[in-house]
Parts: structure tokens; C-alpha cells; sequence
């Protein structure tokens, strides 16, 4: 069996790593995983250094041709029975898409065509869609529209932040794919069309859509639910911008949503100037009904850490502490 696999980041290694343990025979290069595809190595941070993908290092350490275009492939008529997609963060050509006889696999962490697109992990969670899963699909011109080979489910817990979900459901289809791929390619799977009428979307996440309504916030540090419209503009569910319900535990979900990044974030005033706070964790406490707008058994949201922007991150305790004046706007 020979695989090209393809995709960038340290949370697809593992993928990467038992494909070439199961299927690398003997030592020999051409079998197993006998290229790479991923993104191009770029300046980072503040000196500018080069920064190499996960998968880049990985391939490099043991001996794997990797490509950045991914027409090299063909023009270096790399032979492959099949390719094998994980959060690649770019789109392919037609042309590579059915270069291989067996087509282009792809690892997509929901249970399609229940949000495709770049944030299923995070729409999952603030949807409260559980369990959630992966499916593995066969990449057509479509973005993950193509036919299903096989899906797995995944429970969400309560503690799951989009990185621990992400990264679980990644480790799990490892095992999934390696298990499957001799029967799909002897043609002992048949993969099934999505349903495209039940289809969902979650785009890819940008950093104003971890802003937190300050007003949403004040009325769950209380216990309350403010009657502010909350629009996730990077969730799409029947067409339309999907809502979220302020309840604290929506907001909890929200925060969770948001880590490791892009990380929740509301707006402070200090001295009259307004102020970016992030939210970097918080929990929901039990609050006892203190007047009649408060329903038994009703929580508010307790934040743990936060940061204020060019500050380092406190409690929300020493926080207050240090801005007894403060205000959410």
C-alpha cells in the first residue's frame, strides 16, 4: 500500500504516524507513506524566523519527500494508491484530487454533512451537538461534500475545550482509517452520498467571533439571561446564522469553544478607556435564589482567568481586585 498523506498541523501527526507504522513494510520507502503534501514553510513571530509545519518536521526526520505544490506531485509522477487529507489548510487542484486510483480520502472531525467547512470541533460545542464524530469521506470538487466511506461518534464532555476535542477525535480516527483502508481499497466499501438537504456549516473562525456581548456577560455573572441577540456568524444551520441562547451554560460552552484560540473575549472600561479582556477559562456555581427573576437551581457564570490586553493573565479575583471601578461596555 502506498499513501500520500496530507496536512499541516501537530494534531494530525498521529494520523501520519500510524500510517507509516502499519503499512511501511519492512523499511521499505516504497511502501507506506512515501510522500507528504503541506504548507509552505513561512517567517513567524516578531524575528521573522522560518516556521515548519508539524507534519513538515515529522516527514523530514524520517526521510519522507515532501511537497508544498501540490502539482509536483504529479509532475514527479509519485506513485500512490491513495491520498490522505487531515486538516491540510489549503484547497487542491482537480487535477490531484484524481490523480490517485483511489481517490483522496479526507478526515473531517463531524459527522457530515453536519457542519463542514473549517470549524466543525467548535460549532459542535457551542451547538451542544453530542455526541459529535468523524466521518471520512472521498473528496470530490465539492468542499466536504463527497461520498461517506465511514463515520465514528465521540462524545463531547463537559470539560472539553475545542483543542482536547479536536485532538481526541483526531487520535481515534487514526485507528479508524488504518482499520478501514485495506477494505476500501480492495473495493469492499461502497462509500454513500451526504444528504446535502441536511447539510450545516461552520466557517472558519475569526478572532471577533469569540467577542462576548459585555451586556451578555454581566447578566450571567448574576445568574441571568439577557435578552441580547447572540449571532455566531461562523455557524450556519438551514441557511440562516445560527443563535445562541445567552444562558450561562451556553456561555461556559462558548468560552470552551474558543480555546486555544481564538479565545473569548468581551470589552472593559478602565479610567474611561475601553479595554480588550479575554476570558481564558470559567466555571458555572450554583446560585441560590436571591429574588423573584431567579429560578431555583439557576447558576451564574464565575469566570476563573482572565487577561487584559498587554497585561498577563489573573484571577478574575486579583482582576477585580485591581479594578475595583471596573465596568463590562
Amino acid at each position: 500500500m502506498k499513501i500520500v498523506f496530507i496536512g499541516t498541523p501537530d494534531y494530525v501527526v498521529p494520523i501520519l504516524q500510524l500510517l507509516h507504522k502499519k503499512f511501511r513494510e519492512n523499511n521499505n520507502s516504497e511502501s507506506g507513506v512515501v510522500a507528504v503534501l503541506t504548507q509552505t514553510p513561512k517567517p513567524s513571530g516578531r524575528d521573522k524566523k522560518i516556521s515548519y509545519s508539524a507534519v513538515d518536521t515529522w516527514a523530514y526526520t524520517h526521510k519522507i519527500p515532501i511537497y508544498f505544490n501540490p502539482l509536483d506531485i504529479i509532475k514527479d509522477n509519485v506513485k500512490a494508491d491513495v491520498g490522505v487529507l487531515a486538516s491540510y489548510g489549503g484547497l487542491l487542484p482537480k487535477d490531484l484530487i484524481t490523480y490517485f486510483p483511489k481517490g483522496i480520502l479526507v478526515i473531517h472531525p463531524s459527522l457530515l454533512p453536519q457542519f463542514r467547512w473549517s470549524s466543525p470541533v467548535p460549532a459542535a460545542i457551542i451547538t451542544n451537538t453530542n455526541p459529535t464524530g468523524v466521518s471520512i469521506i472521498k473528496m470530490d470538487d465539492k468542499f466536504d461534500h463527497g461520498p461517506v466511506v465511514t463515520q465514528f461518534k465521540e462524545d463531547v464532555t463537559k470539560d472539553d475545550t475545542y483543542g482536547s476535542l479536536r485532538d481526541r477525535l483526531f487520535e481515534k480516527s487514526a485507528e479508524v482509517l488504518v482499520q478501514m483502508l485495506p477494505a476500501y481499497l480492495s473495493g469492499k466499501i461502497n462509500p454513500k452520498a451526504q444528504d446535502d438537504s441536511n447539510a450545516s456549516f461552520a466557517n472558519m473562525i475569526k478572532k471577533d467571533d469569540a467577542f462576548i456581548p459585555p451586556k451578555i456577560l454581566s447578566a450571567a455573572l448574576l445568574g441571568k439571561i439577557s435578552k441580547t441577540k447572540w449571532p455566531i456568524p461562523f455557524i450556519k444551520v438551514k441557511g440562516a446564522v445560527y443563535n445562541l441562547q445567552p444562558t450561562t451554560y451556553n456561555l461556559s460552552q462558548f468560552i470552551r469553544a474558543m480555546q486555544p484560540w481564538p479565545i473569548a473575549w468581551t470589552t472593559v472600561k478602565i479610567k474611561g478607556e475601553e479595554k480588550k479582556l479575554k476570558i481564558l477559562s470559567s466555571t458555572q456555581v450554583p446560585l441560590e435564589p436571591k429574588s423573584d427573576d431567579l429560578q431555583p437551581g439557576t447558576y451564574n457564570l464565575q469566570l476563573n482567568l482572565v487577561q487584559l490586553e498587554g497585561k498577563n493573565p489573573v484571577t478574575w479575583e486579583q482582576f477585580k481586585q485591581g479594578y475595583p471601578k471596573l465596568k463590562l461596555v
